[in-house]
């Protein structure tokens, strides 16, 4: 009997500590393996700034304090971060190792890093794998990244956004804007100023009121709604660029497509002299007035020249291969 209890208690205390090192296990495997970060440092109010984070999910916000801080935690796999500020630079690294295995989809211990800056500093953002939120610069944006999307709002003066295989999303900027992306999508909504958009295997949607926009696709497309732009570029390979521009007398517009297509709709009260020519196969259709297009002697190719309103603005756009389309809005 007595050897039976004996066996019991053993029995017991061995199941305990099973369970107790049980416990302790899992609670070293839910540890966060993440080094921690919390710097925060005075600057000048239109500070330098360069920021390169290779992975994870980075927030970069504008303040109305002459303060630049960073805080959050670093890629699993980083070595540590170097970070130096002085005579109004101010740089922030997250080291990597030299060879780091590292997936797109791998994101369960990324870095996830929240920046403050001043409202008018200038700020350069370099990464690879991850996404970014950037808010309320004034000063200078450069953002770009590999495989992520941009989110961005309210920049302001120069602004260029890049990404390699993601999204760029952009809202209530203005200034000189560039946004650049391959194998990915490009929406901008109340953009002013000067812009620029360009898509490589992608797509274009801009809603803007821009005085001069810049468009280039390359096996993409693009639709536009514009307001009050003075001076129109258009640029298509195998691709379509679908344009509405609205409240602009007398524009400037320039284009040209192999085999791609352009559309564009005007305002019925318009002043431009237009020069259309499409060749190899090309077409025109023109719905803002009754003017046809003429075929040439020889060759397949076509050309059409009109004036609407005093020919004040002017509409020239030529195809190789592709269509040409104008319509009223």
């Amino acid at each position: 009997m007595q050897i039976a209890n004996n066996l019991s208690v053993r029995n017991v205390w061995g199941s305990g500590l099973f369970g107790v090192m049980l416990l302790g296990v899992s609670q070293l495997a839910l540890a966060d393996p993440r080094t921690v970060v919390n710097e925060r440092v005075s600057v000048s109010a239109n500070e330098k700034i360069y920021l390169e984070v290779m992975s994870g999910e980075i927030t970069i916000k504008a303040v109305d304090t002459n303060t630049f801080s960073v805080t959050g935690k670093l890629d699993e796999k980083a070595t540590g971060y170097e970070f130096d500020s002085k005579d109004g630079f101010t740089r922030f690294e997250m080291t990597m190792p030299r060879q780091v295995n590292y997936r797109w989809n791998d994101k369960g211990n990324a870095a996830q890093l929240s920046f403050e800056v001043p409202v008018g500093s200038s700020v350069e953002f370099k990464g690879v794998n991850g996404n970014v939120s950037v808010s309320g610069i004034h000063g200078s944006s450069q953002i770009g990244t590999v495989n992520g999307e941009i989110t961005a709002t309210d920049l302001r003066n120069s602004v260029q956004l890049s990404s390699v295989n993601g999204e760029i999303k952009l809202s209530g900027a203005s200034g000189r804007i560039e946004l650049s992306s391959v194998n990915g999508e490009i929406e901008d909504t109340d953009s002013r100023g000067r812009i620029s958009y360009e898509v490589v295997n992608g797509e274009i949607k801009a809603s803007s009121s821009a005085e001069e926009v810049s468009v280039s696709t390359v096996n993409g497309d693009a639709d536009l709604k514009l307001s009050g732009t003075t001076q129109l570029k258009l640029s298509t390979v195998n691709g379509e660029i679908d344009a509405a521009l609205r409240d602009s007398a007398a524009p400037r517009i320039s284009g040209s497509s192999v085999s791609g297509d352009i559309e564009l709709k005007l305002d019925s009260s318009i002043s431009a002299r237009f020069e259309l020519k499409a060749s190899a196969g090309g077409s025109i259709d023109n719905k803002l007035s009754s003017d046809k297009a003429s075929k040439a002697k020889y060759g397949p190719s076509r050309s059409l020249q009109f004036t609407l309103g005093s020919g004040d603005g002017s509409v020239e756009l030529t195809t190789v291969s592709g269509d040409i389309k104008l319509e009223k809005l």
